[in-house]
């Protein structure tokens, strides 16, 4: 089960984020809070697998502001050093915010039962 990329818009700009739908294309919504590797395969398997759950599953790119569509691994050395780098230079007060504007667009999308958890890494 693969999701699809959307944007969501904000006062500050637009974001990426994925969005995993149930086979049914509804069911409660979940935001899957991305580890500091960016919205890589590992959250795309994260939100698919809830998905497949039952869960409409969105995972917002919270490192846009740095480094829109950031998809770094855990393999090297050079993508531990970037990632700690983004995690140092990430607004916490802007990524609540966006963790906001996220949950209120999954809130939107039909088929999300209204309801809203996290899961974050």
């Amino acid at each position: 089960m693969a999701g699809t990329e959307i944007n969501i818009k904000t006062a500050d700009g637009a974001f990426m984020a994925y969005l995993a739908k149930p086979k049914s294309g509804a069911g409660p919504g979940i935001v899957v809070i991305q580890e500091i590797f960016g919205v890589n395969n590992v959250m795309r398997g994260v939100a698919d697998m809830l998905a497949a759950a039952g869960y409409m599953a969105l995972c917002p790119d919270l490192f846009w502001r740095q480094e829109p569509g950031i998809q770094l691994t855990d393999q090297t050395d050079k993508e531990w050093a970037r990632a700690f780098e983004l995690f140092q230079g990430f607004d916490i007060d802007k990524g609540v915010k966006d963790l906001a504007a996220s949950i209120a667009h999954l809130r939107k999308l039909p088929g999300c039962g209204g309801k809203i958890g996290n899961d974050g890494y």
